[in-house]
């Protein structure tokens, strides 16, 4: 079962936020699933982040119908640009998903897209040690009102989000590559 966590000091994204900065982890054991503790961090990554949850997904639907008025990326049109690079091999510009890679590390991958309210990166951070989890943790800088704003309102869909896919992440079976 997932749980909110503090951010792995060992994560890249302690270089990239700063006071005021929004910042939340949750994080998952990975005990018991050596496949997900020895996976690609890219393969583990697209394991949480494209599970195909049905309330999850018209969800961001619904965002992206009203998120396009107001000048804000889609889901749709970012994954748009997603390479055919297989999963393994994407590098700093490729997608996995609707998120950028900013960074990848064997045992972390950030990912995230910079808009004009806000910023966000995402850690995809993996411990193997004697209690193996996996932690994702997001960070938003925002840059005006609408990016205030935009987060008080998500905030609430975004925790849930979060722990969700973690845990179906955790319960399910991982594709081959």
């Amino acid at each position: 079962m997932s749980q909110s966590d503090m951010l792995p000091d060992e994560s890249l994204l302690n270089e990239y936020r700063a006071p005021g900065d929004f910042l939340d982890t949750f994080s998952v054991s990975l005990k018991g699933r050596p496949d997900l503790q020895e996976a690609d961090i890219r393969v583990l990554a697209d394991h949480i982040l494209n599970a195909d949850i049905g309330w999850m997904n018209a969800l961001l639907s619904a965002r992206d119908r009203i998120a396009r008025p107001f000048g804000l990326k889609t889901t749709g049109d970012l994954a748009l640009e997603q390479s055919g690079t297989p999963l393994s091999s994407r590098e700093p510009g490729d997608r996995i998903g609707f998120f950028k890679i900013y960074n990848v590390e064997d045992d972390e991958l950030i990912l995230g897209e910079d808009d004009w309210h806000q910023d966000f990166r995402l850690a995809i951070t993996r411990r193997n040690d004697s209690s193996p989890r996996v932690f994702a943790s997001t960070c938003c800088k925002r840059h005006n009102f609408f990016g205030y704003a935009y987060l008080a309102l998500i905030l609430p869909f975004h925790k849930k989000i979060a722990a969700t896919v973690l845990d179906a992440a955790r319960a399910r079976k991982l594709r081959a590559a």
